[in-house]
């Protein structure tokens, strides 16, 4: 499903949904690396008082973008400086869970991983799907270039059928921050390398 104007404007990178869409996205489901079924509002709701919820929804487990801001996440966020501001961090992804394992190993993706093949979660939170790039962001340690080839090869080293499972390749995803039950901030990917800036993510932290 392509994105809209309305989804397009840049005022919806950080617009906050409506107690309507929270309710109804938390009742979506994503499933565990075994397939486990899980509530969305799981993750933040009936957490500590005060406890932050950071829920980084990347693209495809194939893109070679979302798998470097991965390790810049585990580099530069890694468990323990996140514990020390009171966060915890979940990663969702848009493919199957049997290539879950596989991408926590090849990313060093320290936080758990689940995914949503459906996209019902991207879609209800209104993330986008576009194949636009634009520049290179500073989570990107290699070249655009560089990062696809790395892509295609890991393709082509898992067969056909489970990189066709990787999710959608135009959907794109974002970062959210939840807190005592309800969204505090959200920035919503408008281009294939646009996640949030570690210095932005940070700062919404209190690092």
């Amino acid at each position: 499903m392509g994105a809209t104007a309305a989804q397009e404007k840049p005022t919806d990178i950080y617009r906050l949904p409506d107690a309507k869409v929270l309710e109804e996205a938390g009742q979506l489901q994503v499933l565990d690396k075994d397939g486990n079924k899980v509530d969305l509002k799981s993750f933040y709701t009936n957490q500590p008082t005060g406890e932050k919820q950071l829920i980084v929804f990347i693209r495809h487990f194939l893109c070679g973008f979302c798998e470097e801001y991965v390790r810049a996440l585990a580099r530069d966020l890694p468990p323990k400086l996140l514990e020390s501001v009171d966060t915890k961090l979940t990663i969702v992804g848009c493919g199957d869970h049997t290539l879950i394992a596989d991408y926590a190993t090849r990313t060093g993706c320290p936080y758990p991983i689940y995914c949503d093949p459906s996209r019902a979660t991207y879609e209800k939170l209104g993330m986008v799907c576009s194949l636009n790039q634009k520049g290179k962001p500073d989570y990107l340690s290699r070249s655009q270039l560089s990062l696809i080839k790395s892509s295609l090869f890991t393709a082509l080293g898992m067969g056909v059928g489970k990189a066709w499972k990787a999710g959608k390749i135009s959907q794109n995803g974002g970062e959210w921050v939840f807190k005592d039950g309800t969204v505090e901030w959200c920035r919503r990917m408008q281009h294939t390398a646009d996640h949030a800036e570690i210095p932005e993510l940070k700062t919404v932290l209190g690092l």
